[in-house]
């Protein structure tokens, strides 16, 4: 099964494999650059942000103009 959610710290770790400068905003740019999505989620009333990986059939879903 694969994980489609991650929390930033997951994030950073995939991100500095791949020489990525170890700074919230340059993580950020390249979790957007390579399909993450940022989500609020609310648990126990405290709101936490989760990264959502969108696989590439939904990506082209999307413009799919045929």
């Amino acid at each position: 099964m694969k994980k489609d959610e991650f929390t930033f710290e997951e994030l950073r770790e995939l991100a500095l494999a791949q020489n990525v400068d170890d700074s919230k905003t340059t993580i950020g740019i390249w979790a957007k650059l390579n399909g993450f999505s940022k989500k609020r989620k609310q648990k126990d009333n405290k709101v936490y942000t989760v990264y959502i990986k969108m696989n590439n059939d939904k990506l082209n879903s999307i413009n799919n103009y045929d």
